[in-house]
């Protein structure tokens, strides 16, 4: 098997792979200069009347922007707009105006968001002319006829169920385009065979990286073969690289300027502040409370545990699993010790307004305690009970969820951070408890998403609920810097990376600051 399966172009004249060194726009076609001294051209797409081309919707200037940078790119472009700024419209806008060279169209998309694309389409596109068919099943083949196959990550690998429609296929979205990060992985290896030969490929993502530079590579190979043909020459040339204490590791951009210069054809992103001025803001407020004194022996004998292994002679890769290993059991100790302080905070907040409040949470044992309790408070004081949004529920089940959340008295949701952090709207909802942190700020950053996005009327108010003097105060101010360095990164800001990883640095601030406070006497 292949190491990855990266996209190739060939010059059709000499043969050699194809490496862009220069483009110019004239009027509707863009001339090429490649490194073997060839030219090449291509040709972009026009159209007028964008604002009404969707059914019962208009679309906003900065989204008709949007559809005009995906025409100008010819339909092969990263739309990285923010969540909630409407990229899903952007690119149903561009197919309806571009259907004949765009149909028929595959969607690749997390599972949890099929049942949604298809009902977009609906809505916005109408039935007649864009006949979707769902495929979330191996057992269910590509059929002919159909204008858009809606699929998933794990499905689009199984080649066989496209094999009818296959040489049909004028242009794939790949949506949440984060997913296929690691170009060895086996979801990029299949992303990048299916795309191999489409003219059309449109990733999107409001977080298309998450840790490092690198993790760009998949997608601008998708879309910019001839810019980025080599992993290793993307590395060295446009990545810059840092020191983790066991080996050299990707950072940020080399240079961001010229990054983005090279890029500017086919990157787009806006930011809300950007775009949507009259947006109502999001806060994040931090609510620090004591950890329950019933978990705080267990706290304690994991820190020590923590500190044994920091200080041992082992300096192995086993050791920083184990290392991580015990970190995550001092954050589930510490989520079961915030559970009491959290149905405090949100029985107080039921019963200071009559608004909704939706509970972000990660190990399952918090939350079986917080769903008991808070149930337990909800129906003594007459309120019916929470919902609860997880990866166990398909597509379906989760929108009627959500509608249910929308369009009834049930006023608490507690929702898994993870599942409910890509392709759900919850703009109806203006307040959230951030009741764990995640590893990654990319992850809450999309939960909090959901919230903060086209259509939300109030300011969105995201309360992170903090464990003084646990890993969940240390954690907290190196969190937000890495958000700020990933932020930067995408925006094309100055970043300035750390020389140790994130969790080297949480292990030192947590044996420097916790000891006193959590030694066993």
């Amino acid at each position: 098997m292949a190491l990855s399966s990266i996209i190739k172009k060939t010059c059709d004249q000499c043969g050699k792979v194809a490496v862009e060194k220069s483009r110019i726009q004239f009027g509707k076609s863009k001339l090429i200069a490649l490194e073997c001294g060839h030219m090449i051209t291509e040709e972009v797409m026009t159209s007028s009347g964008i604002a009404h081309i969707l059914n019962n919707t208009t679309l906003w200037p900065y989204q008709i922007l949007g559809v005009e940078f995906l025409e100008r790119a010819n339909g092969k472009a990263l739309l990285a707009d923010e969540q909630g700024l409407g990229k899903t419209i952007q690119v149903q806008a561009l197919i309806k105006l571009h259907q004949a060279e765009l149909l028929p169209a595959v969607i690749v998309c997390p599972t949890s968001v099929t049942e949604q694309w298809h009902h977009e389409f609906r809505h916005k596109c109408g039935i007649q002319g864009f006949l979707c068919q769902v495929i979330n099943s191996s057992k269910v083949m590509a059929a002919p006829g159909f204008d858009v196959y809606i699929t998933t990550y794990d499905l689009i690998k199984e080649e066989k169920l496209f094999d009818m429609v296959r040489d049909k296929i004028k242009l794939v979205v790949i949506d949440e385009c984060q997913r296929i990060k690691n170009h060895l992985s086996g979801r990029a290896k299949a992303i990048q065979k299916f795309c191999k030969d489409m003219e059309h490929v449109i990733p999107l993502s409001g977080t298309p990286i998450k840790n490092n530079a690198g993790e760009y590579f998949t997608v601008l190979n998708l879309i910019a073969p001839r810019l980025f043909p080599h992993y290793a020459t993307f590395i060295e040339r446009d990545c810059d690289s840092y020191h983790n204490g066991w080996g050299y590791k990707v950072g940020g951009l080399r240079n961001s300027e010229l990054f983005h210069e090279k890029t500017k054809d086919f990157i787009l992103r806006r930011t809300k502040d950007e775009v949507l001025q009259d947006l109502p803001k999001l806060t994040r407020k931090f609510f620090h409370c004591e950890l329950d004194r019933k978990v705080n022996k267990a706290y304690a004998q994991s820190l020590k545990e923590l500190e044994d292994l920091y200080y041992s002679e082992d300096d192995s890769f086993t050791r920083q699993s184990n290392m991580l290993a015990i970190m995550t059991k001092m954050r589930q100790v510490t989520a079961i010790g915030k559970v009491e302080q959290c149905v405090d905070f949100v029985t107080e907040f039921m019963m200071s307004n009559d608004r909704r409040i939706t509970i972000f949470a990660h190990h399952e044992v918090a939350i079986t305690l917080l769903k008991d309790k808070l149930n337990a408070w909800l129906s003594d004081n007459g309120f019916k009970p929470l919902l609860h949004l997880h990866s166990g529920l398909n597509p379906l089940q989760r929108q009627e969820l959500l509608t249910t959340f929308k369009d009834t008295d049930h006023r608490v949701m507690i929702a898994s951070t993870l599942a409910a952090g890509e392709g759900l709207n919850i703009q109806f909802c203006a307040d959230a408890v951030m009741f764990e942190r995640q590893w990654n700020p990319a992850n809450e950053e999309q939960a909090e998403g959901r919230f903060h996005r086209f259509g939300q009327e109030y300011p969105v108010s995201i309360t992170y609920m903090i464990a003084s003097e646990t890993i969940d105060e240390y954690f907290t101010e190196l969190v937000e810097s890495k958000r700020a360095i990933v932020k930067s990164t995408l925006d094309n800001k100055e970043v300035q990376w750390d020389q140790s990883s994130l969790m080297s640095e949480l292990a030192n601030t947590l044996i420097a600051k916790g000891r006193k406070s959590w030694s066993l006497k």
